[in-house]
C-alpha cells in the first residue's frame, strides 16, 4: 500500500484545519454569520483554497451534520447487538438508555447541540434526506431486534415508528437546547418519549425495561 505523498498529506491536514475551524464557528456563532471570510481566516488558509476543498459552507454543514448522524446511528447499532447478545436482559431498558444518551448530548456536546439545533433550517430538504439515509436504518434495526424478542407489539410498523421516534429525538435536542433549564428540560423530554415508547411496548413489557 502506498503512503500518502507530501502534497496530499497536506491537502489532508489543511482539509482538517478548514473543518476544525468550521466545527468552532459554527457553535460559536452558528451557521450564518460563520462566513468563509471567517472559516478561511481561522484555519488560515485562503478562500481558493476553501473551494478547493469545498463548494461551499452548506456542503461543509452537511458533512459534519452526517458524520453526527452517523454516530447515533453507531449508538443504536451497538444496542441492537448488545440486546442479541444479551437475551436475559430486559430490551426495552437498553433503548431507554440510548435515548437518554442521546438527549444528554444536547447538554454534554455544544456541536451535538448546535448542529442539531441548526440543521432544519440550513440543509432544508437535505436534513430530511441525511435522516432517513443514515439515522433511520439503524432505528429500524434496532426496533426489528426488540419485535424478535417478542418486546415490541406486534402489529408495529417498524419503518413508520422508526421515523417518528427519530423526529422525537431531533425535536427533543430543540426543546433541549432552547431551555433555559436544560438539566429539567432533558428530564420532561426522557419521560415524554419514554410515554411513548411504553404504548409500543408488548403486553408486560415497561417502556422503561
Amino acid at each position: 500500500m502506498r503512503r500518502p505523498n507530501r502534497r496530499q498529506m497536506y491537502a489532508e491536514q489543511t482539509r482538517a484545519d478548514l473543518v476544525a475551524a468550521a466545527r468552532k464557528l459554527f457553535v460559536d456563532i452558528g451557521f450564518a454569520d460563520a462566513s468563509v471570510e471567517a472559516i478561511t481566516g481561522a484555519a488560515q488558509v485562503s478562500k481558493g483554497t476553501f473551494y478547493h476543498h469545498f463548494p461551499d459552507k452548506k456542503a461543509m454543514f452537511a458533512e459534519l451534520y452526517t458524520e453526527l448522524i452517523q454516530k447515533v446511528g453507531v449508538l443504536a447499532d451497538t444496542t441492537s447487538e448488545a440486546i442479541r447478545a444479551t437475551p436475559d436482559q430486559p430490551a426495552m431498558a437498553a433503548v431507554a438508555n440510548l435515548t437518554h444518551a442521546f438527549l444528554r448530548r444536547t447538554i454534554d456536546d455544544p456541536l451535538h447541540r448546535e448542529l442539531m439545533a441548526q440543521a432544519p433550517s440550513v440543509l432544508g430538504a437535505q436534513y430530511r434526506h441525511i435522516n432517513d439515509t443514515v439515522a433511520q436504518p439503524p432505528i429500524e434495526r434496532l426496533l426489528t431486534a426488540l419485535a424478535e424478542r417478542g418486546e415490541l407489539q406486534p402489529d408495529v410498523p417498524v419503518a413508520t415508528v422508526a421515523r417518528l421516534l427519530l423526529a422525537a429525538l431531533c425535536e427533543g435536542n430543540q426543546i433541549i437546547a432552547a431551555a433555559a433549564d436544560r438539566e429539567d428540560a432533558l428530564n420532561r423530554t426522557f419521560h415524554a418519549i419514554t410515554l411513548l415508547m411504553s404504548g409500543l411496548a408488548a403486553d408486560g413489557v415497561s417502556g422503561r425495561g
